[in-house]
């Protein structure tokens, strides 16, 4: 679905914020560095982990990672098929529509698998029911919303390079509500990111003019030859 010529400039460049953005989420992730404390010293939700608790997560990363690399390629085969799928059928509302109906109802039967403590499941007026809210509110139909208009504009490509930067907004969030402190290595990360993103743009806009420009050049010729014919049919008319 993307063309990539490396002999060209606008190659090198898409190429060259590919590998950007995968340094970049592997600096994140691998390299932590100096801590940078916080501008901030709100501290939005007070928690503390216990020693076990520690050592069960310790227990079940791998789970963790493996189960969160299954959705990543999940979600971004649904991000590619759904560029053809916008093209038949434009619809971005209800297809976001949809795509939160059906997720609610698989949510609901992994929760019953996974969740049997029923007392769990009730709502109270505290920060879980803000959380399920903007959950469903912005992460869930606002940004299934966006992303389908996105795609529809420009692309699998631009969604899928600009997804990293919800990384450093989080970041950039945690660290002036939360107050958290920001390793070194989450800086370098997001100024490789938001590099990679900027080449790969700035690529596609290079790929992109010389065919507008052809694009411009046909309808201008095919307007021209228009006018040729009307004024040969409206001489042709006279005589």
């Amino acid at each position: 679905m993307e063309s990539l010529k490396l002999k060209r400039l606008h190659g090198v460049l898409k190429a060259s914020g590919i590998l950007l953005c995968i340094a970049g989420v592997v600096i994140l992730a691998f390299y932590e560095g100096p801590v940078i404390r916080s501008i901030s010293n709100y501290h939005l939700l007070h928690t503390s982990v216990t020693a076990k608790q520690a050592d069960g997560s310790k227990m079940k990363w791998i789970l963790g990672v493996f189960l969160t690399t299954l959705a990543v390629f999940q979600w971004s085969l649904w991000t590619v098929l759904m560029g053809p799928m916008l093209e038949e059928y434009p619809s971005k509302i209800l297809t976001a529509t949809l795509q939160c109906i059906f997720t609610t109802i698989q949510s609901f039967f992994i929760a019953l698998v996974l969740e049997r403590d029923h007392s769990k499941w009730k709502l109270k007026f505290d920060m879980g029911l803000l959380a399920v809210l903007y959950c469903a509110i912005a992460l869930s139909g606002i940004s299934y919303y966006l992303q389908a208009w996105a795609i529809q504009l420009q692309g699998p490509v631009f969604l899928g390079m600009s997804m990293p930067l919800t990384l450093i907004f989080t970041i950039m969030l945690s660290s002036i509500i939360l107050g958290e402190a920001i390793s070194l290595g989450s800086v370098i990360g997001g100024i490789l990111m938001v590099g990679g993103l900027y080449n790969v743009l700035w690529g596609k806009r290079i790929e992109e003019s010389p065919e507008k420009d052809i694009i411009k050049e046909q309808n201008h010729d095919e307007e021209a030859n228009l006018d040729k014919d009307t004024q040969m049919q409206t001489g042709t008319s006279r005589m």
